[in-house]
């Protein structure tokens, strides 16, 4: 965001615990502010499960009105309906890092002064839980609330 000249507002960031459950939890608490997000990105693609399905409990379409993103990719994205869009990553590189960053570690006499930056390539798989909002669209309406049912 700082790339793009935004701020993170820090009332938009919600810790979660990684689960769909946690997902479900961190998005009510979204719900309940004055000015609900129209978009999320999530640090795992359960726990985006875990907001979409707060969404659909909460009649909030996506992603017409609400864009969400997972991360890490698991074969369950796919088949999420809508399907999720989320950012891809390499276990196989991701465990190849870690051992190398280990290792460096043991094999240093004197810790790194400012530490030692490692990267992982990602990916952006786009799916359909995610659409472009043009500065000129109207507003994002505010989320349908279920009517009171009655039975005769």
């Amino acid at each position: 965001m700082r790339e793009i000249g935004l701020e993170a507002d820090p009332a938009l960031l919600v810790e979660g615990d990684h689960t769909m459950e946690g997902g479900m939890t961190a998005f009510a608490k979204l719900l309940a502010q004055s000015a609900p997000p129209t978009a999320v990105i999530c640090s795992n693609d359960m726990t985006a499960i875990g907001v979409m399905r707060k969404s659909h409990e909460a009649q909030i379409a996506i992603p017409r009105d609400l864009s969400v993103v997972g991360f890490d990719d698991i074969r369950l994205a796919q088949f999420v309906i809508p399907p999720l869009t989320t950012i891809q990553m390499s276990q196989a590189e991701l465990a190849r890092l870690a051992f190398n960053a280990l290792m460096t570690d043991v094999e240093r006499e004197v810790p790194s002064p400012n530490g030692t930056e490692y990267v992982l390539k990602t990916n952006l798989v786009l799916r359909q839980s995610t659409r472009l909002i043009s500065p000129d669209a109207p507003p994002v309406r505010e989320p349908r609330r279920a009517a009171p049912r009655t039975h005769s």
